[in-house]
């Protein structure tokens, strides 16, 4: 029991001394690694279904997720023990997938980057969660949605992106990845507006802290995922003799993602100024 009481005592003190920069730095490093993490998955399963071009785009990203986690090791005081051997035991499953995802039926391998994937972003809510135990309502309510939200956005449009990706270089879509894909743009569509009206929400009550036109900017960026998904399902969904170009969708995909995180570092910048 004092045991666990001295474990608690150390993550409070840890929080106290936790500078905002700090924070956000520790949240943007989890970030870093969840995006490299998506980009590995959806480029394996992009090479296993045909795409040699994709296999270069895989050792990058392994690299950057090597990076990524090694960033999060030098930042060991930020949230305390417990998290950080989460972290690196996460890290030991990933390096382990990665030796064998090459040797893996695509599907498999795609669904076993999904859940450690899944466990990096409840790691980082967990990260979340402690960093801004104490902080006010802004804070809290800004780096929920950047963890919570938009991160959860990403990971929808990065199984999309991916397993469209890998369809597309087979040239078909197979029964169980329709129901894959399905799944992917019902949670995307659920994700974008959750994302969508927090941020509006956010700009209304601190339209100081974000910049100008950005309602605008939520408007379009729902339309252009819209259009990903309408694409997804004209193009790719229970089709037959595809003819999508598997990189260009891929980019395409990795480009929304993209859009996503440049509200994530919205909120990052108010967060810190």
């Amino acid at each position: 029991m004092k045991k666990i009481v001295l474990i608690m005592l150390m993550i409070v003190m840890t929080v106290f001394a936790t500078s905002d920069a700090k924070k956000v730095r520790y949240l943007e490093s989890i970030k870093d690694v969840i995006v490299a993490a998506q980009k590995t998955r959806g480029g394996t399963y992009n090479f296993l279904n045909g795409s040699d071009f994709a296999q270069f785009g895989v050792y990058e990203q392994r690299t950057k997720m090597k990076q990524g986690f090694k960033a999060l090791n030098r930042q060991y005081k930020v949230v305390g023990p417990k998290l950080d051997k989460q972290f690196d035991k996460l890290y030991k499953q990933m390096k382990s997938l990665n030796k064998l995802a090459f040797e893996l039926d695509p599907l498999t391998a795609f669904k076993a980057y999904s859940m450690l994937i899944n466990k990096m972003i409840i790691l980082g809510d967990t990260a979340q969660s402690q960093l801004y135990a104490t902080s006010n309502k802004f804070d809290k309510r800004v780096s929920k949605v950047m963890t919570s939200e938009i991160m959860r956005l990403t990971e929808g449009l990065g199984k999309l992106r991916g397993l469209g990706s890998g369809i597309a270089a087979r040239r078909e879509c197979e029964d169980e990845e329709v129901d894959y894909m399905r799944a992917y743009v019902s949670e995307i569509k659920k994700n974008m507006d959750r994302v969508v009206s927090s941020m509006v929400a956010l700009n209304k009550s601190y339209g100081k802290r974000y910049p100008k036109g950005l309602n605008e900017k939520l408007t379009q960026y729902k339309k252009d995922v819209n259009y990903y998904i309408s694409f997804a399902n004209d193009r790719l969904i229970e089709k037959e003799n595809i003819s999508v170009n598997s990189n260009d969708y891929f980019d395409r995909g990795t480009d929304l993602i993209s859009g996503a995180l440049s509200f994530y570092k919205m909120n990052a910048k108010a967060l810190k100024d």
